[in-house]
């Protein structure tokens, strides 16, 4: 396959510096421009073909936020790596952006350490755009607007469900504001999220979905009583789980740093087993677009126990590494394309899907 061509736009030029050298180190990747703000990466476009633009968060004349309007605009192809800094304002920033169509993220490095720092964006951005280079291989199939989802030969109805809990990754923030939205106000059920990301940038999805919502959104807090009818995203940085009080029955949500899963920290793997657990039979599980394959095995125990598992369909994931996984694994119940996935969950929260094949 071609090299993948990368325009680097950020208003600093120590930072233009040190992306390109990061992109120089990677396999199979040229650096095709530099800019210094967004207006001068749309006129680079315009002149060089581009695959990915990594994309500062904050900057003059066009912050992040326009640049990425105006390239989903005029250059669809090309696909947005934000590159923000780790403080309040860049992850809301980014979340917009996240919401908007970027494909992914990247934090710049908080450490004083620059061999550090360098190793760090080279894992994280080679990860993300060897995965990207794996999508951009275009596989017959119907368009994603008339792909159904479908339900599998082991599907049945597994009776009540109590909780849902979503595990997701790249092209979470996206498909989250197309899923949790929609879901009923009178849902009646809790709901758990695990959503691969650092701190600050799950408080600003949470905020930002809250507002969006019917029902409740926030960060999930340690000791905190689960509702019916809210919404709770593991933390960035911490692992998520639940428990249930032996004397009271009261089902509390539970936050550490024990050490990640798959690479994974929070992981859904960890909060689907604890959900298991707490829930039994009584849980449903949906696994998300992301890449790699963290929340199979926690499907797999929620499954054992009883439990029932959605997957999203191929072509409406941004990564199919996640849902894959669980397909592979003959995990999942059914498999659901994003526009449906709010409303299949509703339906088994109140038990109106049926048998059969």
């Amino acid at each position: 396959m071609p090299p993948v061509r990368i325009l680097i736009v950020d208003d600093t030029i120590v930072y233009r510096s040190i992306l390109r050298g990061v992109i120089e180190a990677l396999p199979d990747c040229t650096v095709v421009g530099t800019a210094h703000n967004g207006a001068v990466a749309l006129e680079a476009l315009a002149k060089t073909p581009a695959d990915i633009v990594l994309l500062d968060v904050e900057m003059p004349v066009m912050n992040g936020i326009e640049t990425l309007r105006a390239i989903r605009e005029r250059f669809q192809d090309v696909s947005v790596i934000m590159v923000s800094a780790a403080n309040r304002s860049a992850a809301d920033i980014t979340i917009q952006a996240l919401e908007l169509g970027a494909l992914d993220f990247v934090p710049k490095p908080e450490t004083s350490d620059p061999e550090k720092s360098r190793a760090s964006l080279i894992e994280t951005l080679g990860q993300i755009i060897e995965t990207h280079r794996r999508s951009r291989v275009v596989v017959p199939g119907p368009p994603r607007s008339m792909a159904p989802s479908c339900p599998l030969p082991q599907r049945v109805a597994r009776g009540k469900v109590d909780v849902v809990t979503i595990g997701i990754s790249t092209g979470g923030p996206s498909a989250l504001t197309q899923v949790i939205p929609a879901l009923p106000k009178d849902l009646g059920v809790p709901v758990l999220i695990v959503q691969h990301m650092p701190p600050l940038f799950t408080e600003s999805l949470a905020r930002n979905l809250d507002r969006q919502s019917a029902l409740a959104v926030s960060e999930g807090a340690e000791g905190e009583v689960l509702e019916a009818g809210h919404v709770y995203i593991a933390p960035g940085g911490k692992h998520m789980v639940i428990r249930r009080n032996p004397a009271s029955g009261a089902i509390s949500i539970g936050v550490n740093e024990n050490p990640p899963e798959n690479n994974c920290r929070p992981a859904a793997d960890v909060l689907f087993r604890s959900v298991a657990a707490v829930y039994g039979k009584s849980a449903l599980a949906v696994v998300m677009t992301g890449m790699g394959s963290d929340g199979c095995e926690g499907a797999r125990v929620i499954r054992r126990q009883g439990g029932t598992v959605l997957a999203q369909e191929e072509t409406t994931c941004v990564i199919y590494g996640m849902p894959r996984a669980v397909v592979e694994a003959g995990l999942a119940d059914e498999v659901v394309v994003l526009d449906e996935v709010a409303t299949r969950i509703a339906a088994h929260v109140r038990g109106a899907v049926g048998t059969g094949a």
